[in-house]
């Protein structure tokens, strides 16, 4: 009895797989099946010593990220950036149900638990709801004074994104060394760590975001695991089966109506999620070389995707509205009925309150692409990668600082989103690896994972060049960046595994029966170690493969090298700018030292 497709753990891949014998009326076995759709032999799983080592690394940079993004979050005590809006709305949904217009000079009021300046009337506001209701959930714990409130549920969705991440990469590679990889890069990232101590939006389009991304991969083997059960014992070029429920396909679809929820911008990675899912489906029809695969895979299985995703998403998204719809006091309710009243109906074909909400949504899109306003801290997304213009969150006044705390002389205080340089820098060209080595030639699809995040979440803001926009948006799309890092290190290592069923596959199980490579050889060095001149001429002395989920013949000494060095990179940046990332007082020339580029400052 083969097991639950939907338990099965393996990896594969989306173009090199062999094409079925040549003979069509050969029949052909799941065994069969799961090879040319790249998925591990039937009753394959994760040894119990890796995975209890892969949930060892989780939990590892779990309570690293729980350390970075917790401590003294509390500081500084009052609304900083734009939590003067985010926290203020999250309060009034809380109490009035819908955002409200604040009097003048509630902002240093409200912290110290004055919410006088709070009114009844509506206020226009230009994001969803969700993101504020779950800032609002850590002021109702710990009151709306505090600080710690206010940034409770921020740095919980940061510390969550890390672990997600974490399983994300080993569910991708096995491997519990590339997991604590991923997720130390990401626990120890200025971006991520900046974001998750500040009440803004962006750090839960980045844990809706990937989990979206994680939902995905989860049906990606629900589904070729089902194909390959059901056209067992079928000869190639027969119709194949459709399931016309994807369960983890329309988790994914909530998780990413949860995600547009935070902000429209999430929108952008439900399409490529879209677009992915698709493709995934059209090259697994014609690996088993089914019946007008590309037909079958556009027309039946992507109307079936979209369903899943879109209206599922979709439903999701008005729903976080629900409060807006149970107060007849919020924005814009009425205002169907006023036209009607007017003379000037508009939007008739809808109910008046989704007319209402319509129109709403009208108002923040024209905001939004109008948005053109010059800022300090504005940067095109050009630089983005580079960490060339991080936005400054906080600054206060020498007066406010004094001249205790930082050894005298001028004392300042500064929390600036700067990336960790040596992860952002390294990434750069880990993007260009994973694009031309891992999906150009040896058509990894595990790379797209990584890839799908920048199509989705980065990529699109070149659309909106003009726009007032920030570096600050880079949380969204981080664990992206760190993936792909991941990826690319994980290859020059030798700790990525290949696809199963793929040529790298083949060709390696061609090179151990032949005995060039194996236990007691040196790896075979790539070609651009060989042209850098790293060629090894020992066997690895690498971790054992309880770690790193892969014989320790298969390893480089000379990746684990390039890993250590990064690695040591970052922890030393890191340790380094704390103290801006965090607001410590601290002297002006430590600080004006941190700021290696006019740029940042």
């Amino acid at each position: 009895m083969s097991p639950d497709p939907s338990t099965v753990s393996h990896d594969d891949a989306d173009a090199t797989p062999a094409t079925p014998p040549a003979s069509a009326d050969a029949t052909r076995t799941e065994e069969r099946l799961r090879e040319m759709l790249g998925l591990e032999p039937l009753g394959w799983s994760v040894t119990p010593a890796v995975r209890l080592r892969g949930w060892v690394a989780s939990g590892v940079v779990t309570a690293v990220a729980a350390l970075t993004r917790l401590i003294g979050i509390g500081h500084p005590s009052g609304l900083m950036f734009d939590e003067i809006y985010y926290v203020k709305d999250a309060y009034a949904l809380w109490h009035n149900g819908y955002e409200s217009v604040w009097a003048e000079g509630s902002d240093q009021l409200f912290a110290q638990g004055d919410v006088s300046g709070l009114t009844t009337q509506p206020s226009f506001i230009v994001h969803p709801q969700l993101g504020k209701w779950l800032i609002g959930i850590g002021m109702q714990l710990f009151g709306q004074d505090s600080a710690v409130g206010w940034r409770l549920m921020p740095a919980v969705a940061g510390i969550l994104t890390v672990l997600l991440l974490a399983r994300l990469t080993m569910r991708l590679t096995h491997s519990p060394l590339l997991a604590g990889l991923a997720g130390l890069l990401l626990a120890l990232d200025g971006v991520g760590i900046t974001e998750s101590r500040i009440a803004l939006l962006d750090v839960f389009i980045g844990l809706f975001g990937l989990l979206s991304v994680y939902l995905l991969v989860r049906d990606r083997e629900w589904f070729r695991s089902r194909l390959a059960r059901d056209l067992a014992g079928t000869a190639p070029g027969g119709w194949a089966p459709i399931p016309f429920l994807r369960p983890w396909l329309l988790a994914a679809g909530l998780a990413a109506g949860l995600t547009c929820s935070i902000k429209w911008s999430g929108a952008y990675l439900l399409a490529a999620m879209g677009v992915m899912v698709v493709v995934w489906d059209l090259t697994a029809l014609r690996r088993v070389n089914a019946r007008s695969w590309l037909a079958d895979g556009l027309l039946h299985r992507g109307m079936l995707d979209f369903l899943h995703l879109v209206p599922t998403a979709f439903v999701v998204y008005v729903a976080s509205w629900w409060s807006w719809f149970a107060h007849g006091a919020a924005y814009k309710h009425g205002w169907a009925a006023a036209q009607r009243a007017a003379g000037t109906p508009a939007h008739t074909w809808l109910p008046d309150p989704l007319s209402d909400l319509l129109e709403y949504h009208l108002s923040m899109y024209s905001f939004h692409v109008g948005l053109d306003s010059e800022h300090p801290y504005m940067a095109k997304p050009s630089g983005w990668l580079v960490q060339w213009r991080p936005t400054s969150f906080f600054w206060p006044s020498e007066e406010a600082i004094g001249s205790a705390g930082c050894g005298g002389g001028r004392c300042v205080q500064a929390i600036t989103s700067i990336g960790n340089i040596p992860v952002w820098w390294a990434a750069v060209p880990a993007l260009v690896f994973g694009v031309v080595v891992l999906a150009g030639v040896r058509r990894d699809w595990r790379v797209w994972v990584a890839l799908v995040g920048y199509v989705g979440l980065y990529l699109p803001w070149f659309f909106y060049w003009d726009r007032t926009i920030f570096t600050f948006y880079t949380v969204a799309f981080v664990p992206y960046v760190v993936l792909v890092l991941v990826l690319a290190l994980g290859a020059a290592t030798g700790v990525l595994r290949p696809v199963p069923g793929s040529a790298q596959a083949r060709e390696e199980q061609e090179l151990l029966a032949a005995g060039v490579i194996g236990p007691g050889m040196p790896p075979i060095t790539g070609a651009v170690s060989r042209y850098l001149g790293f060629v090894e001429h020992k066997p690895s002395r690498g971790l054992p493969e309880a770690w790193t989920g892969v014989p320790v013949w298969r390893t480089h000494t000379n990746g684990y090298v390039l890993v250590g060095g990064i690695v040591l990179a970052a922890v030393v940046f890191a340790a380094l700018w704390w103290p801006i990332w965090t607001g410590q007082t601290v002297s002006y020339e430590f600080w004006r030292w941190h700021m290696l580029f006019t740029s940042w400052i």
